[in-house]
This record gives structure tokens, C-alpha cells and sequence, in this order.
């Protein structure tokens, strides 16, 4: 136990150490350096099996300055597990890791160099979110990272049985849904488990749960943004508007939201696919449409957190792993290498400042009915240039996400209100900290 907790103060001594909250201006950022002299061999890690091979074997071909081998992990864990053995031993280290979690967790673990000289020179090719979500404290330790960003679907033919308008605010949402409720239709579906929009809302509204303070970090569950987006959830379900459909059985999750039951689902451009092959009775009444705002809000904002990749401490050729990431990121060539052979599907390359070359071509071609893929295409590419990016979750958020879970699962079961589970989960985290003895504050 001993040992742990010194290594856990060393961590936050190391922060501080690193300067992240220095206070003080800092010059221009160089110019990119050209990859290192070469030819150079660089290994890349990741768990996909079939179209990130492709990738590398294109870019491979392309050039002849840096050749990329890929290291294919068996799983996202089997990932985690190789990659903290590979840092603590120090040897085969890779020069390129994929987000598995929050960039602030590979720093604070000393895992993440900073490469804030290489993306400087080319982050405009990224959208701000993307940028975000790899900064902390204006450096780069990540490298940009899309969020999938959150719109809405909405059964139209519910909406225009009722005579009612899809909200767009968060505060029509209670309203409409008190309305649907005389119907027998619920709003939304908030699962016991699965706290994620809790955390969206509270992004979108502008929260800010955790921030670094130089040797210390802030902690603060209860803020005002946060407050606001508990006062909505709680009204919802004291008002009994929404569904505890559990995702953890998905038949009859599917079955519920494919009933007429259920108006709106919120949703990310990835998830398309899953809703049309698993609804029937409701195909083709659905529309996309904006996910809600807050009614004082300044400007539209949409949900979403990435987990950035990052260059390893120990890895020798940063600059090449950066040319090879970024080629893989923006190229046509590398979008069009990893294009599925099964499907032929291409992702939405979330990452990038415009996304709309992409968002038509992910719509499926049935579940929004008369809606041309075009208007699904812009709502998408409106959410996803409108991603916060950056949400951040503290240096022990495997041992506090859980608990929001609990307390999540207890606040939708109406055993205490949200905002009492907020306090628990706060409490919580102190807790966790101080016997990890990790410097900390509470902000007001």
C-alpha cells in the first residue's frame, strides 16, 4: 500500500513538474519538423483487424521514407493491459497508441510525450473539438480526436399524431413530453445504468468537472451548468416523461423504441445502422434532427468527448508517427484504403474541421423515411462542427465512473433525487483521492 500511494504522489508531483498550469506565455510553436531521417520503422498499435491494416499497407506503398508496422492487439482491454506492461518494462515501446481513455490519464501515468510541435503547425485541419479534446492547458499530448457528436431522432409520425412540434430546447422537452405523457408516450429513454446523458448535458450546458490547478485538481460536481442539466433530468422523471428501457437487453430495448411508444432518441452518426436493421413498425417515420439547447444558450453546441491517441514517451521517431497519423487522418487516399471490403462502408472521419464530403454517404436508406440523406447529412455535420471535444474527467475516473453509475441507477429508481446522487458521487471522489493521495480542492 505504501508503495502505491508514493507512486501516486510522484504522479502529482510530475504534474506540477511538467508546468501544465504555468501561468506564464509561451513562444510559437516551430514549424513541423520533417520526419526523422530515414528510412525509419515505427510500430503502431490498435485492435482492428481488417481496415487500419489497410491503411498501413497504402501508406506503406505511397512512400518510401517510413515504414509502418502494425502491431494488431486481440481487444480495446487486450490493448490496455499489453500497453501498460510494454511502458512499465520499457521495452518494444510503440510510436503510436489509440485513445483507450482520457489523455489526461496517459499523462499523468507519464505515457504521453508532447507533441504539441508537430500539430501546431496542422491543427486546422481539425475540427476545435477534435483539437480540444487532445490539448490540456493549450499543449498537445493527444493528437485530434473526433467526437461522435449527438443529434436526435425523431418519430415524426408520433409528433404529428399529437399535434406537436420536435422541442428544441431542453426546457420544451419537459413540456412536450408532459404532453406526450397524456398519451402514453414517453420522451426519452434515460437507462438505469447508463449515466451518459447526465454527462452530456451537463458538456452541452458547460460544465466543468474536474481541471488541473497547477499541483492540484479542482474538482466540482455541483457547478451551475451541471445543476441546470440535473434540474431538467430530475423534472423528467419526477414527471415521469421518460423510459428506463435497459441496454442491457437489447430485443426488448429495440422492441420499445420500435413500438410508437417512445419520440425521441438521442443518437451519434455511428449508431444509424443498428436502429434501421432493428426496427420494423416504425421504419422510415423517423427524422434526424438537432439535439436540444439549453434556452440562455449563446450558441449551438452538441455533446461529445473523444479519447485521443498519443505518441509514447520512449518512442524515438515522433515526427514520423505524427506524418503517418496525420496522413491516416486527412488523405483521401487513407479514407478510401479503409473502406470496409464487406460493407463498403467509410466512417464519418469525425476528426475533421468540415465533415460534410462524408455525412450523406453514412445515412441508411430506410429509417427516415422521406427525409433526402442530404438534411440527415446536415444535422450530422452541424452536430459534429459544433462537438465540445473536451470534457475532463480527473485522475481516477475508473473508480468514479462506477459509482455514478450506482448513484445514477438509484436517482432514475426515485430512492434520492439527482441532486443528492451528484453529492454522493463528489464525495466520493475526495474520498478516492485523498487515500491516493492526490492533491486536490473543491471549487465553489
Amino acid at each position: 500500500m505504501r508503495t502505491a500511494h508514493k507512486k501516486v504522489l510522484s504522479v502529482a508531483a510530475a504534474i506540477a513538474a511538467i508546468g501544465l498550469v504555468s501561468g506564464c506565455g509561451s513562444a510559437a510553436a516551430p514549424a513541423a519538423p520533417s520526419a526523422d531521417a530515414g528510412p525509419v520503422t515505427i510500430d503502431v498499435w490498435g485492435w482492428d483487424a481488417e481496415t487500419t491494416q489497410q491503411v498501413v499497407d497504402t501508406f506503406n506503398a505511397s512512400q518510401d521514407k517510413i515504414k509502418v508496422n502494425y502491431v494488431l492487439q486481440a481487444s480495446n482491454k487486450a490493448t490496455q493491459t499489453n500497453f501498460r506492461n510494454v511502458m512499465e518494462s520499457k521495452k518494444d515501446i510503440p510510436c503510436w497508441m489509440p485513445g483507450t481513455g482520457p489523455i489526461t490519464t496517459a499523462l499523468v501515468n507519464g505515457w504521453a510525450q508532447d507533441i504539441t510541435q508537430y500539430v501546431e503547425p496542422i491543427k486546422d485541419k481539425y475540427s476545435k473539438g477534435a483539437q480540444a479534446a487532445a490539448q490540456i492547458d493549450g499543449k498537445f499530448f493527444g493528437f485530434p480526436a473526433g467526437p461522435a457528436a449527438t443529434f436526435m431522432m425523431a418519430n415524426k409520425a408520433v409528433y404529428e399524431k399529437y399535434g406537436l412540434a420536435v422541442p428544441k430546447t431542453w426546457e420544451e422537452f419537459v413540456t412536450t413530453g408532459k404532453e406526450l405523457k397524456t398519451h402514453g408516450v414517453t420522451v426519452m429513454n434515460l437507462a438505469g445504468e447508463d449515466p451518459s446523458t447526465l454527462v452530456q448535458m451537463s458538456q452541452q450546458a458547460g460544465a466543468s468537472w474536474f481541471e488541473i490547478d497547477g499541483d492540484k485538481w479542482k474538482v466540482n460536481l455541483q457547478d451551475e451548468p451541471t445543476l441546470k442539466a440535473v434540474d431538467i433530468i430530475q423534472q423528467m422523471v419526477d414527471n415521469d416523461l421518460v423510459a428506463h428501457q435497459t441496454y442491457q437487453d437489447r430485443p426488448a430495448l429495440y422492441s420499445y423504441f420500435d413500438s410508437g411508444q417512445l419520440a425521441t432518441v438521442p443518437l451519434a452518426w455511428w449508431s444509424m445502422t443498428g436502429y434501421q436493421t432493428n426496427f420494423k413498425a416504425s421504419l422510415g417515420q423517423w427524422e434526424a434532427v438537432d439535439v436540444p439547447q439549453f434556452k440562455d444558450a449563446k450558441e449551438f453546441v452538441s455533446s461529445g468527448v473523444a479519447d485521443p491517441g498519443f505518441v509514447p514517451v520512449g518512442c524515438e521517431n515522433p515526427a514520423a508517427a505524427i506524418e503517418y497519423v496525420h496522413w491516416a487522418a486527412t488523405s483521401k487516399e487513407a479514407l478510401e484504403a479503409g473502406r470496409n471490403k464487406k460493407t463498403g462502408a467509410i466512417g464519418v472521419p469525425a476528426h475533421l474541421a468540415d465533415v460534410s464530403t462524408y455525412t450523406e454517404d453514412v445515412v441508411p436508406d430506410k429509417i427516415f423515411g422521406a427525409q433526402p440523406a442530404a438534411e440527415v447529412g446536415k444535422v450530422i455535420s452541424k452536430a459534429q462542427n459544433a462537438a465540445v471535444g473536451k470534457f475532463e474527467r480527473g485522475p481516477n475516473y475508473d473508480a468514479w465512473f462506477p459509482e455514478l453509475q450506482d448513484q445514477w441507477g438509484k436517482a432514475m429508481a426515485k430512492q434520492i433525487t439527482l441532486k443528492e446522487a451528484m453529492a454522493n458521487v463528489q464525495a466520493f471522489i475526495t474520498k478516492d483521492l485523498e487515500t491516493k493521495g492526490i492533491k486536490y480542492e473543491v471549487s465553489k
